[in-house]
């Protein structure tokens, strides 16, 4: 699916959000959108193959609070640092990697080329950045232009090398995103944070397509139960969206909350993710 395409579903997903209890008719919907009910339809089932009826049940605030209720309780994380292996995101295995302290003694950057290239995806444009060791960040462009996503990662990382590459398939995004069985590579990550930030996304990657949890039990699952507020930084400060699966994240009475890249795309997420495994 391509970004216009991703556009009118959340021009969609956004009106129907905005009046979960009044369950807006597909003709209210249609009628939203200046279209036909038919192309509707038609929309939802190539985005992720449900229907606009059954994508509304999916985002039902009640059945976010029994989901929570029948979560199953997340592994305990030991505080890691360095390599990481272990870990699957959508049956595809993860490894992540954590900047050395080498990393600072040139300052953030230095002697390192990161390549960045624009991706479709069900969710619309996506930026990808990465190292010669994995990717470093994934994300959305919210309307802003490719030159806002370098910037950004330029002062971030203000000693590197940024260049631009043409969009080459990345193997395991195009399984996910075509619902493909999972294929045998790893997703390697290239992650400039904190050990306590990468525990916590570690613990995020342990929970399955489709289901929730809530800041509390990942405060609980890294061992630190009294710190939900440090816990809800180093979600909200995710640098791979979708992939290292922040937006699975809720408060503990089941509201969506915020988002980094929006609470719509949020809603997106979780519905797809839904339409996709047998939750």
């Amino acid at each position: 699916m391509t970004s216009p395409d991703y556009q009118r579903i959340a021009d969609a997903i956004k009106f129907i959000a905005t009046q979960p209890e009044q369950q807006p008719t597909l003709d209210e919907v249609a009628e939203h959108l200046d279209t036909s009910v038919f192309d509707i339809k038609r929309l939802f089932m190539r985005w992720c193959q449900i229907s606009p009826k059954t994508y509304l049940q999916t985002i039902n605030h009640q059945r976010a609070q029994k989901l929570l209720a029948a979560a199953k309780p997340l592994p305990e994380v030991k505080s890691q640092s360095g390599l990481i292996g272990g870990l699957t995101t959508f049956g595809h295995r993860v490894q992540i990697e954590g900047w050395l302290p080498s990393f600072y003694k040139s300052g953030p950057g230095y002697d390192l080329t990161i390549q960045y290239s624009v991706h479709d995806s069900p969710f619309g444009e996506m930026f990808v950045a990465q190292t010669p060791r994995g990717i470093c960040q994934v994300t959305f462009s919210n309307g802003l232009p490719l030159i806002a996503f370098v910037s950004n990662l330029q002062r971030l990382l203000p000693e590197a090398k940024l260049l631009r590459t043409e969009p080459e398939p990345i193997s395991v995004f195009e399984s996910i995103f075509s619902r493909n069985k999972p294929i045998d590579k790893t997703l390697n990550l290239h992650l400039f944070a904190l050990p306590t930030h990468i525990n916590v996304w570690r613990t995020l990657l342990a929970t399955d397509p489709g289901t929730l949890t809530d800041h509390i039990a990942i405060a609980k699952a890294v061992g630190r139960r009294k710190s939900t507020l440090a816990t809800h930084n180093a979600i909200t400060s995710n640098p791979i969206a979708f992939f290292i699966p922040s937006h699975r994240a809720v408060d503990p009475e089941g509201h969506v909350g915020d988002y980094r890249w929006g609470v719509t795309r949020k809603h997106a997420m979780h519905a797809w993710e839904c339409a996709t495994s047998t939750v």
